[in-house]
């Protein structure tokens, strides 16, 4: 069942320092607070309304997003200032389908800030890597015991991998975090919708 499109904010906040495994000097990490401003029932009118809202100096940017049957269907983000930054349909992320391994607007090397839940919710200032790719995955496979529980192989895995994930980046942390169960490796996966262009935020302690 198709949901109405609800509005978030994405700000920052100070980050218990306890969660940072490692860090380049200079480089923060923030705890994600999620503003929610309301639903809209009629999805092109998004940007309209996120077009009215006043960004904060610790604004990263927002979020239109539509589930459908408690999956991803629609979601689309913007820039603290409005512009578009990113948008995902669902079933444009399988083989053959146009979005394929899309490439994030950023390139190899580009400094950015991430969004990631799973657990985290955190943002996080990062160096792309590149799109996901079925390599990385099999060579994920080989080390993480998660994958090798939910997956038979890594055959497996690339094939049933969900097209919310498929719509990834990898990315190097310049901070790594921790939650109660994991660690962040080397490389982490950040949605591409939640990958925006690095800037200053500033944060109230």
């Amino acid at each position: 069942m198709l949901l109405d499109t609800v509005i978030n904010e994405f700000r920052v906040k100070p980050i218990d320092p306890e969660l940072v495994v490692s860090s380049v000097e200079g480089e923060t990490a923030y705890a994600l607070e999620t503003i929610p401003h309301g639903r809209c029932d009629i999805p092109a009118r998004d940007k309209e309304i996120i077009s009215k809202l006043q960004a904060t100096d610790s604004t990263l940017g927002f979020e239109s997003a539509t589930e459908c049957d408690f999956e991803p269907y629609v979601i689309t983000t913007y820039n603290a200032d409005g512009s578009e930054n990113a948008c995902y349909q669902y079933g444009h992320n399988v083989s053959g389908e146009d979005s394929f391994q899309e490439e994030s607007r950023f390139k190899p090397g580009d400094k950015v800030w991430c969004v990631l839940y799973e657990g985290f919710d955190v943002v996080f200032p990062g160096i792309v890597v590149g799109p996901l790719t079925e390599d990385y995955l099999r060579r994920l496979y080989d080390t993480n015991h998660d994958m090798q529980m939910g997956y038979s192989s890594a055959d497996e895995a690339v094939e049933q991998w969900p097209d919310w994930n498929r719509d990834s980046v990898i990315v190097r942390p310049l901070v790594r975090l921790k939650n109660y169960i994991e660690e962040m490796g080397d490389t982490v996966m950040v949605s591409r919708v939640y990958v925006f262009p690095f800037k200053n935020l500033f944060v109230n302690h």
